[in-house]
This record gives C-alpha cells, sequence and structure tokens, in this order.
C-alpha cells in the first residue's frame, strides 16, 4: 500500500500540482517551495480526523486568500486527489465499490471500460480519495468533506463518502516539522496518544471510566472548613433571591466534565532526572520529544501489522548527526511507506537518486515535482561521495550557478560577500540572493551539470572561462544565464582587471605577513622594486595550486574599486535577475513661460 499521485488545485501556496510517488521518497526543495504544503493536502484527503476538527478549512487555506464565489463563474474550491494503490486482500475486500486500477508503467488510472485489463501485469488495486472544500457564503462558512472518486453518478459526481473509519484503513500520520508534546502526549484528537488509544480500542472506555470517576469528586473536601463556609454563605444569599430549591451551594469540578474538555487539560506526566519527580510533557527537550514520537510510531505500526502511511517533516530536528539517520531507517522499516522533508545532507544521502523529488514552484503557484535522474558523466559513487559537498547544497536551491572548478566557487561567494559588506545597496551575497555556486569539476562538465540542475525546476547560470563556439553553444543552450570571463584562466583575469598598485601591494602585504610560499620566493623583486615587477609574482601567487589558498586572504583585503570589473558585472547581473533595479523615474515635465501657450 502507498500513495502514487496527488492533485492539488488552489491550495495555500499551490495553485495546481501533481506529485507521483513511488515508495519511500524525500521531498527537496528551497524554503516556502510547498513540500509541507504537499503533506498537509494528503492530510486532508485521508486524515483520519482531519475533518473532525472545528474548521478543517479557512480563509489562508485557498491559494491567494481567495474564496469568494464570482458571479456567473463556478464557485472556487480547494480540490486534492490522493490516489492509493498496492492495495492487499483486505483493503480490496472493504473498498470493493470503490476499486480502480492503477498502471505503473504510465502512473496512469485505468479509464472507463478498461477494467478487464485489471488482470494484466503492472495494474494495481486502487482506491482515489477526493477532498473538496469551499466557501458556503450562504451560511457564513467554509465546507469541506472527501469522497471516493468512483462510482459514480450520471453527472460525474462522487455518491460514496469516504469516512473517518475508512481513512484509518490507509493509517496516514503526518508529522509536522513543529513536532511539540501536543502533537505525540496530548489528548487532542489526532495526536499520536489518541491515534495508539483508538488503535487498540481503548479510548471509549477510558472517557467512561474516567468521567465517571470525576463527577464524583469535590475539589473541596470536608478538611477545608473556612471554604466550605464562603460556598454556604453564597447558597443562603442565593436562597434570599430563588427559591430554595434553586440555589443548591456551588461546589467545584475539575472541568466541565465533557470529552472535549478533558482532552484539553489532560497531561502526560514524564520523569524529569530527579528521583521520584516527574513533569508535564512540554518541560521536556526536542530531543525526548522526538524520541517518544519515534517510539509511538512504532507501537501504532506494530498494531497495524505495518499497514501506515508515515510523512513525517525534517526528522533532523534537534538530533545529532547519527541519530538522524537512525531515526529516517527506523521509520522506513516501520512503515508501508515513509515520505520525508529534510535540508540535512545526513539524511537525504540515505536515500538514493530515484527516491528524492525535487519540488519547485513558479510565480503562478504551479508547483512540480521531478525526480532525480543523474546525468550520463555522473556516476553514482562520485554522487555518493561529493553529495555532503556538493550535491546537497544545490539540490536544495532555488538558483544555482554552475561554475568550472573550486577556483571561481570560493571566488565569486568571497567577491560578493566583501562587496555586500562594502556597499549594501548596490551589491548582494549570492546566498541572501538564492543562488548556490556548484563545482562541475572542470569545463567540459559545465553543460552537462547545467542541464541536469535545469532539467529539476532549478534556475540556471553558468561562469566559464573562454570556450571555443562550439563548447560555447553548448553551454549556453544549457542554462538560463550564461556568463563568459574573457581569459584563459581565472588568474588571467586578476592579473588583467586588478590594478598594479593593488597587486604590488598584496604581495608586498603578503610576504611580510610570512605566508608567501617558500617554493615562490625567488620570485619576489627587491625593495624599491617599480609596481610593474610585480605583476609576476601576482600571477605566480594565483597559479601556485590554482590560487585556492590564497584567493579569499587577498579578495577580503580588496575595497570594491580593486576587484575585476567582469567579476562585478556578473555579480550585478545574478543579483538583477532576482531583484530587478527599478526602472528610472522620468524626468518632470518642462514648465513653460508664463504667457506661452502651445
Amino acid at each position: 500500500m502507498r500513495i502514487v499521485r496527488v492533485h492539488i488545485e488552489n491550495f495555500r501556496g499551490i495553485k495546481l500540482a501533481d506529485v507521483y510517488l513511488e515508495g519511500t521518497t524525500v521531498l527537496l526543495g528551497d524554503n516556502n517551495t510547498g513540500k509541507s504544503t504537499v503533506f498537509e493536502a494528503i492530510e486532508l484527503a485521508i486524515g483520519a480526523d482531519r475533518l473532525a476538527r472545528t474548521q478543517a478549512i479557512d480563509e489562508h487555506d485557498f491559494y491567494g486568500g481567495d474564496y469568494r464565489a464570482v458571479e456567473n463563474q463556478p464557485p472556487k474550491a480547494i480540490v486534492v486527489e490522493v490516489v492509493i494503490a498496492g492495495l492487499d486482500e483486505q483493503h480490496c475486500t472493504k473498498f470493493r465499490n470503490n476499486l480502480e486500477f492503477w498502471r505503473v508503467a504510465d502512473r496512469s488510472l485505468l479509464g472507463a471500460g478498461a477494467i478487464g485489463g485489471a488482470g494484466q501485469a503492472g495494474t494495481e488495486p486502487a482506491v482515489r480519495v477526493r477532498f473538496e472544500g469551499a466557501y458556503d457564503a450562504e451560511n457564513d462558512e467554509f465546507v469541506a468533506k472527501t469522497w471516493f472518486a468512483v462510482p459514480r453518478q450520471d453527472d460525474g459526481t462522487p455518491i460514496s463518502e469516504c469516512r473517518s473509519g475508512d481513512k484509518r484503513e490507509f493509517g496516514f500520520l503526518h508529522l509536522r516539522a513543529l513536532r511539540t508534546g501536543n502533537r505525540a502526549l496530548s489528548m487532542e484528537r489526532g495526536s499520536l496518544l489518541d491515534v495508539i488509544l483508538k488503535t487498540h480500542e481503548v479510548r471509549t472506555r477510558m472517557w467512561e471510566g474516567l468521567l465517571g470517576r470525576l463527577r464524583g469528586l469535590d475539589v473541596v473536601g470536608e478538611e477545608d472548613a473556612e471554604f466550605g463556609r464562603i460556598l454556604t454563605a453564597i447558597r443562603d444569599a442565593m436562597r434570599e433571591i430563588v427559591p430554595g430549591e434553586w440555589a443548591d451551594a456551588p461546589h467545584l469540578r475539575v472541568s466541565e466534565l465533557t470529552r472535549e474538555d478533558l482532552r484539553r487539560v489532560l497531561k502526560s506526566f514524564l520523569a524529569t532526572g530527579v528521583p521520584g519527580y516527574a513533569a508535564p510533557f512540554q518541560h521536556q527537550g526536542s530531543g525526548t520529544i522526538n524520541a517518544l514520537v519515534l517510539a509511538m510510531l512504532g507501537l501504532i505500526a506494530q498494531r497495524r501489522n505495518g499497514r501506515v502511511i508515515f510523512a513525517m517533516e525534517e526528522p533532523e530536528l534537534s538530533l545529532p548527526p547519527h541519530v538522524q539517520k537512525r531515526v529516517v531507517d527506523k521509520v522506513r522499516e516501520l512503515a508501508a511507506q515513509a515520505l520525508f522533508t529534510s535540508h540535512s545532507p545526513y539524511v537525504i544521502e540515505q536515500f538514493t537518486p530515484e527516491q528524492m523529488t525535487v519540488l519547485t514552484r513558479d510565480n503562478a503557484g504551479m508547483l512540480t515535482a521531478t525526480s532525480v535522474v543523474l546525468p550520463d558523466n555522473l556516476k553514482l559513487k562520485i554522487f555518493r561521495d561529493g553529495f555532503r559537498t556538493r550535491f546537497c547544497e544545490a539540490l536544495l536551491a532555488r538558483r544555482v550557478i554552475v561554475v568550472e572548478g573550486k577556483t571561481e566557487l570560493v571566488a565569486y561567494s568571497a567577491v560578493a560577500r566583501r562587496a555586500a559588506e562594502l556597499a549594501p545597496a548596490q551589491y548582494k551575497r549570492l546566498d541572501a540572493l538564492g543562488w548556490v555556486p556548484f563545482d562541475a569539476g572542470g569545463q567540459t562538465a559545465v553543460a552537462p551539470f547545467a542541464s541536469f540542475f535545469r532539467g529539476l525546476g532549478k534556475t540556471v547560470a553558468t561562469i566559464f572561462d573562454q570556450q571555443q563556439p562550439d563548447a560555447r553553444a553548448a553551454i549556453v543552450a544549457a542554462c538560463h544565464a550564461p556568463f563568459e570571463q574573457p581569459y584563459a584562466g581565472f588568474e588571467h583575469m586578476l592579473l588583467a582587471e586588478v590594478s598594479p598598485a593593488m597587486q604590488a601591494w598584496f604581495v608586498q602585504w603578503f610576504a611580510a605577513a610570512g605566508e608567501w610560499p617558500p617554493a615562490l620566493a625567488h620570485v619576489i623583486p627587491p625593495v624599491g622594486s617599480p609596481e610593474a615587477a610585480y605583476r609576476a609574482p601576482f600571477l605566480s601567487l594565483f597559479t601556485h595550486k590554482k590560487g585556492d589558498d590564497y584567493l579569499t586572504v587577498f579578495l577580503d583585503q580588496c575595497q570594491v574599486g580593486h576587484f575585476p570589473q567582469t567579476m562585478l558585472g556578473i555579480l550585478t547581473a545574478l543579483k538583477n535577475m532576482v531583484a530587478p533595479p527599478a526602472p528610472p523615474a522620468p524626468p518632470p515635465a518642462a514648465q513653460q513661460p508664463p504667457g506661452v501657450f502651445g
């Protein structure tokens, strides 16, 4: 049993989306892309207790907050369809009137009249659950229901409602990034403790027994005579106004003694490390709460024989790297299907590329989900070995700059950071603009990696040295914004565009600081040499080890005017791609002299 497709319309920041999933999956993308929204949408459709809330949706759940109907147009609705495939015999029996069939090869449902193909290889029994939410203007409230997509009436309207009992068969649990104790150990509807009690079929008996005991409990005992006298005085005063049988003495109870009230006030207590003393769960640390969540998931999965689907946001929260890995492995082991979001390389590297799905969303709210398929020039071992240092940050970013090598990666990041410090009104850090540099490992790899990241929905720029026409054309075709440095190498750009005075100053300063490499000691000119004599040592320094060890030191000593103009121009163009400059104000209209008419 697994979710294979999620269709979303008009929900929060998503105008339209179709997300395909196959087994365990980790959703990747920049912040505010829509990863959590996908999980929230699934919960609307198949979360057993979501619609039991006082209000399942509100104004802010509609795309752009636009929920009011327009005259002569269809009503505006939130729509979520979730297809669950790979059903076992028990599911097929229960949902026999709602079955459809999922064809794995082309990830589609068999249409009407194609049921005869259900026994073919590559097809699986499936159900499709549809959530619809809208604003009811007449009653000034938001309404929501879930249906099985089949059967339907002649006009296409579904007729079989999907109720909470049906949804529990899918065992979907959404573990949000904010995993407070309320989500785990409170008695609120949908908490993990509430789910466990429901799964073990003890919840009803517990409430009846607890309410019976509390109704007979008087908070003020006989030993508190003074308080009793006050209550008696209140009773006597009331009897002077109303008949005596109306004026029984007030008395205190622990709550309103309803199920809903007790859900809010009951608290789980946990040990604090002080012998014999326990405190409410909200006083526990985040790591403890996460461990409790994992333990409770295990109980739920065990009770349901693994027939559960877990959607877990950011399993890395408050946990060290080695525990993050263990949590992911444990959740995958417990569930029929496990879905994750994460920003941790230690978590993401636990998945194969095929299990990684990158989400991107454009300004019109169209969300696209793309599975990671490695390019031909990238072997799986290289991808795994360099995942933390090269690939993870780019996969999580919205914009990627593919550069030839480490020299450009270090240099452009350093210049952008330094220029933003010196002239913040004119320049911005690359990370502040959402740009992540990626080291392609050589000029021949720039075009393939640019194409790879562009295929994942990223905005891709490239920075490369002077190229032959064919190589340049391949790079230009693979990215959104190509930037060619008109030099044979990065160090030649420094030599050509950094002033001779700055070159001489830096060589002298670096040597005086005792940092000049001994292997190049023979190239330093004698004291008093002209500025031009320092060009060769300056070039030698940044050719030595390709300058990686010295570039940041040099660039941190520069003022904006010292940086190569080619670099500043590229950084300005990258900034303008994200935040275009405001158009210049029109010149003021010329005033005509008094008495002159056109």
